[in-house]
């Protein structure tokens, strides 16, 4: 990339052109519910609208199911079966299209316990291995996959089914390195933990499940998946097909906000009495869909893409089974790990992970789920088990989706569980409009290395190209700099020494920019680039988003990585940062050799 490329690419953020907003319209449809009550009462749905609007979110789904004993215990004259209903709130998309009972969402991370089911359902069908055996939760990966591998010897030759479908391998998630080829390049990413000595979130474990499925039946996962769980439970509208959801003209935008100002947004966020400040939410615009092609990469970990009445059945199949095996649904929620050790907050028990399931408790009422995120995507799945009540909820919002879903969520817990109420609004405003604070810039810097751009390469991310932006020379251009980050609620850039940038063209990152630190310590920052559109579906901008930051240590030999760019989990080991010549490249998260 040219220099001159470079410094596009750091004034796009400031010159953006806003997508029109569309109006804001209310509505909530049953999905042929059995009795004409509702499951959740108009006071809690006028609340979860007001909060949408209030935070300027476009569009919300929300897929109930509840039991007979839970309708006998809440309403009058409730029936003798389940009951299931869809509530939709706002817009679905930048052409004004109201959310309905069939507007499409992205599940993202709620598509891997269908990874589960679909082993699951192998098993049951005494699959054999290609050595003769039978398929088993124990069946070791090696014995499926040809080219399997990890760094770790150990835990490439005993890692087994329920080791990755439950995040227990050692691998941290290492997302930067995330591209269309995965299971051939693990071998190459370093592991954080042993062998099930820690539980860390991996996506690539379900890629490599998904070649797991595509290998034992000859069948692609969705084709599996459509015949085994959708058709069977009636799911008419899901798809792994990002274009197909679009040709059915019932796709859902994500949305990113632009020109929001976190300095500004705390100092009248403390003075305002007419809601959150603009400064604090910026103005939404359409990403249209976070990938251009039909997203088949993304199966395993995250590529269903469902309506809200599918939601609402699919709730009251894993509390209610009667399409799928009631043994292996149970045996989803049988959990390995423990996912953070310890409480997160006064209202949570421990969360620990199954396959593809968490489960914790909230308030003393057991809870299982999973909640996702993909880029303008987010969604949350709750079930309460013990009292046969639970739903799915989707938000088109990047920025304030996953804010917003815990708010929600807990609030409507605490309505159906008669709890005592919680500002659950006031508890995440205040962590979404905090600003982090950064160590101060050293003084007096020791000289940055002279060598550092180049060609850089490791086996499991790839070439990093670093070209250095000539130096800021006025108080604009440093401006455009500190906007890439600091109005996009992220780590400020050290502007006053070296800069280098290199395209990377991951599945969630788009470059990475060093700046220089102090000596041969430099600040990393990862960067996403995603185009905003017009009603008219024409290019307004660009938005960059600060996906990551970390240490970089360049030495004439490459550069090592610290900081937890590589994503750990909360009881894995944390890289140490040194400057050592000799220990740096055995030390770091990933290590980047120079080649030219």
């Amino acid at each position: 990339m040219a220099c001159s490329s470079i410094l596009s690419l750091l004034l796009l953020i400031a010159v953006y052109l806003v997508t029109p907003s569309l109006s804001r319209t209310t509505h909530q449809q049953p999905l042929a519910a059995t009795y004409s009550f509702r499951i959740l009462d108009k006071r809690l749905c006028a609340e979860i609208d007001e909060l949408r609007e209030r935070w300027g979110v476009k569009g919300i789904t929300l897929g109930v199911a509840a039991s007979p004993n839970f309708t006998k215990a809440t309403k009058d004259g409730a029936g003798e079966d389940w009951t299931s209903e869809v509530y939709t709130f706002g817009k679905a998309d930048r052409y004004g299209n109201d959310v309905d009972n069939r507007t499409l969402f992205g599940i993202a991370s709620n598509s891997k316990v269908f990874v589960a089911i679909s082993i699951g359902l192998l098993i049951e069908d005494k699959t054999y291995l290609p050595n003769g055996e039978l398929l088993d939760w124990s069946t070791k990966i090696k014995d499926i996959l040809p080219g399997w591998g990890l760094m770790d010897d150990y835990a490439s030759t005993h890692a087994d089914l329920i080791d990755l479908l439950s995040m227990r391998s050692g691998l941290p998630r290492h997302d930067a390195a995330k591209g269309r080829v995965i299971v051939s390049t693990m071998r190459y990413l370093r592991p954080s933990a042993e062998l099930r000595q820690a539980w860390q979130y991996n996506n690539f474990h379900y890629i490599a499940l998904d070649l797991v499925i595509q290998t034992l039946t000859n069948r692609s996962l969705s084709d599996f998946v459509q015949s085994r769980i959708f058709d069977p439970v009636g799911l008419q509208d899901a798809t792994y097909n990002a274009t197909q959801a679009r040709l059915s003209g019932h796709r859902s935008d994500g949305f990113v906000r632009l020109n929001r100002n976190l300095t500004q947004c705390t100092v009248e966020l403390d003075i305002s009495r007419a809601g959150i400040p603009h400064s604090c939410l910026g103005t939404p615009a359409s990403i249209g869909w976070w990938v251009k092609d039909d997203g088949s990469f993304e199966a395993g970990p995250g590529g269903i893409i469902m309506s809200g009445r599918d939601m609402a059945k699919w709730t009251k199949e894993l509390l209610d089974p009667r399409h799928l095996p009631a043994a292996l649904v149970d045996k989803l929620t049988v959990t390995y790990a423990s996912m953070y050790g310890k409480p997160q907050n006064p209202y949570v028990g421990i969360h620990t992970y199954g396959l593809g399931q968490w489960v914790y408790t909230y308030r003393g009422f057991t809870v299982h789920g999973h909640d996702g995120s993909l880029p303008g995507q987010h969604s949350t799945f709750i079930r309460l088990p013990e009292i046969g009540f639970g739903f799915f909820l989707a938000i088109n919002d990047d920025d304030f989706g996953a804010p917003l879903h815990r708010a929600i969520t807990n609030i409507i817990l605490d309505k159906v569980l008669g709890l005592d109420y919680v500002d659950w609004e006031g508890q995440v405003q205040s962590l979404a409009f905090t600003i982090p604070e950064y160590p101060d810039v050293p003084t007096d810097p020791r000289e940055a290395p002279a060598k550092v751009a180049g060609r850089y390469t490791d086996s499991g991310y790839g070439d990093l190209d670093l070209k250095q932006i000539p130096h800021p020379a006025g108080p604009f251009a440093a401006h455009i700099l500190e906007t890439v980050s600091l109005s996009l609620t992220s780590a400020p850039l050290n502007i006053t020494g070296p800069i280098y940038l290199a395209e990377i063209n991951k599945t969630f990152a788009s470059h990475i920019i060093l700046t220089h630190f102090d000596g041969p310590l430099f600040n990393i920052t990862l960067l996403a680039t995603t185009e905003t559109l017009s009603q008219a579906d024409e290019v307004t901008g660009t938005v960059i988003k600060v996906e990551g930051y970390g240490t970089a240590v360049v030495q004439d030999a490459g550069v090592g990585i610290f900081g937890n760019i590589w994503g750990k989990g909360n009881l894995a080991r944390e890289s140490s940062v040194t400057e050592e010549q000799t220990v740096v490249k055995k030390a770091a998260e990933i290590w980047f050799d120079k080649v030219g």
